[in-house]
């Protein structure tokens, strides 16, 4: 169920996000209402966060700590020393509230670095299902949710990946390109995979869909959540600076609109958040170059090359992208063997971006959609 500890819509997700498992933990409800009394700008979220996960580590309490210690990691910029540590800590806990379970790390070449790699494989699948995160998901991340979501998928083997611009590759300098059919080619053929199916996570779902319409190894793909246009998570419920843009080629415009958005992001944690990470996500230095990248991430002109059975997924609360783009891209998908759009509502539950505070809802459907073995135009 989805909570109100914050007053600040952003940090107000991203606490709901990363506890979801606990919201019927009553100690640890209480723990974490105590510790939101306490945190009033990214400073006090960082070392409550931070002091919370080190008393959860100390008492063996290994997959709280570690969701604390991400919350602790989450806004710190790539630059910001502190972030080694936030990291590690994570990784560290995280890998210990796992320690039982049969998964296999490894790494695939890409480029001059590497993919990490988490594979799940089950008894007598012959299938595979991709999963991959977006804007700022990690590996681990996905293995959690796959931990508790998926598998009852027995079919399907599970290869989880953190591509550019995420997670490790992120940080050893490996940006984020809009050409995500790379990344899964890279994969496919390290693994010798003549087909798989591809899920993606936030904005993961908007690189999917461009994944799927390149890479025809690619048999069915799911937008957990509907994405459209990466513009769409900066203009939603943005300042009118970023509703119309100047021609950001101009050094004047550039100018001033670094100007703007930045003295806007410093008091916005919404904006502040989104810009600092596309800054690292992209390898850009101003707000006008990263908002130039942003035009080449959207759907826009290869909707009719996707031609795989697809799965829309969203919530009409969604903070990061409108409502109207579920059936807007629906209505596009012309040459899709199948289209399913499902929009979860306060009443359904799952209202909000990827489903946070009821997944099961999102993981209901994604189960069943890849369950279904021929899947044709209605």
């Amino acid at each position: 169920m989805f909570k109100q500890y914050l007053e600040n819509e952003q940090l107000n997700f991203q606490v709901n996000r990363f506890l979801e498992p606990y919201d019927t933990k009553v100690e640890v409800q209480n723990e974490v209402q105590e510790i939101c009394k306490n945190i009033h700008d990214l400073s006090s979220w960082y070392n409550q966060w931070l002091h919370a996960g080190t008393k959860q580590k100390q008492l063996q309490n290994y997959a709280l700590a570690s969701a604390y210690f991400q919350l602790a990691d989450f806004f710190l910029s790539e630059n910001d020393p502190k972030k080694q540590t936030t990291y590690l800590l994570f990784k560290e806990t995280f890998y210990l509230s796992i320690a039982e379970q049969n998964i296999q790390l490894t790494q695939v070449p890409y480029e001059n670095s590497k993919l990490p790699i988490a594979i799940i494989q089950k008894p007598h699948a012959r299938k595979w299902l991709l999963f991959h995160g977006g804007f700022d998901s990690y590996l681990e991340e996905l293995i959690r949710l796959s931990l508790e979501y998926l598998n009852d998928l027995s079919e399907y083997n599970l290869l989880l990946f953190e591509g550019p611009g995420q997670g490790l590759p992120l940080k050893e300098g490996i940006f984020m390109t809009e050409c995500w059919e790379k990344p899964v080619k890279a994969i496919l053929d390290h693994f010798r995979l003549n087909e798989a199916a591809l899920l993606g996570m936030s904005l993961g779902g908007l690189l999917s869909l461009r994944a799927a319409a390149k890479e025809k190894r690619i048999t069915k793909v799911i937008a957990f959540d509907t994405f459209y246009s990466m513009m769409d998570a900066f203009s939603l419920r943005a300042p009118s600076a970023l509703q119309t843009l100047p021609d950001l080629t101009q050094p004047c415009h550039q100018l001033l609109f670094n100007q703007t958005i930045e003295n806007y992001a410093k008091t916005t944690i919404d904006l502040h958040f989104k810009l600092t990470k596309a800054k690292a996500m992209f390898g850009k230095d101003t707000a006008s170059e990263v908002f130039q990248e942003l035009a080449n991430y959207t759907l826009e002109g290869i909707e009719k090359q996707i031609r795989q059975p697809v799965l829309l997924l969203a919530g009409n609360e969604d903070m990061y992208v409108p409502t109207f783009r579920t059936g807007y891209l629906q209505s596009r998908l012309v040459n899709s063997a199948y289209v399913e759009a499902c929009i979860f509502t306060q009443k359904t539950g799952g209202q909000y971006h990827c489903q946070v505070g009821k997944k099961i809802t999102a993981f209901t459907k994604i189960n069943d959609f890849l369950k279904i073995e021929q899947l044709i135009k209605p």
